[in-house]
């Protein structure tokens, strides 16, 4: 079983650094400096897998089926995922149509732009925090002997498949099916998880 987990969440790593990575770009894009962006998107993603990870590891022990409940965020994480471009389009043509405009030459600018990029990532960034508590309660529980072991096997597949996913989509995807075409792998694999 600890096979299968790891497996997952090796695929799981690496579809929450193709967002990353994705986002880190998209929101260069909205707030129209890369190193910003890159700064944002680090801050709120860590910031949001933190906070998910804090808040699910304080309830796991309520949780009958922590491996559910893990399959159920994965799809979630992919249905946003499958939704980002639009509600990408959607957030930034309302922000440059009337909020920008508004706010012009005053910090106020700086500060829509940030909130605004913190609403487009943050949901999906706790969402993918929350996963570690999750899994690694549900292998604890099936998988009662050496609990060192089976904790340090999956946080190495978590973060061998992000580094992974980092490389991919950086060198690869992006280039090959852009921006939307990147989400969808991830969302594919989200699903794939999930199932």
């Amino acid at each position: 079983m600890l096979g299968v987990l790891t497996l997952l969440f090796i695929l799981s790593g690496a579809a929450g650094l193709f967002y990353e990575s994705v986002w880190s770009r998209y929101l260069g894009l909205f707030v129209g400096h890369n190193a910003y962006a890159q700064v944002i998107v680090l801050v709120i993603f860590l910031g949001g897998m933190a906070l998910g990870a804090m808040i699910i590891g304080r309830i796991t022990h309520r949780i009958r089926e922590p491996l559910l409940g893990y399959a159920l965020i994965e799809a979630v994480v992919g249905l946003i995922g499958l939704f980002f471009q639009d509600i990408y389009v959607g957030v930034t043509g309302w922000a440059y149509s009337s909020v920008f405009p508004a706010t012009a030459g005053s910090i106020t600018l700086t500060i829509a732009k940030s909130g605004l990029a913190a609403l487009l990532i943050l949901p999906q960034s706790v969402l993918l925090g929350a996963t570690f508590p999750l899994m690694s309660a549900g292998a604890l529980r099936r998988l009662t002997r050496q609990p060192g072991r089976t904790l340090s096997v999956l946080y190495f597949a978590n973060s061998f498949g992000a580094a992974i996913g980092v490389l991919i989509a950086g060198f690869y995807l992006v280039e090959a099916v852009g921006l939307p075409g990147t989400i969808l792998a991830a969302v594919i694999l989200n699903f794939v998880v999930a199932i």
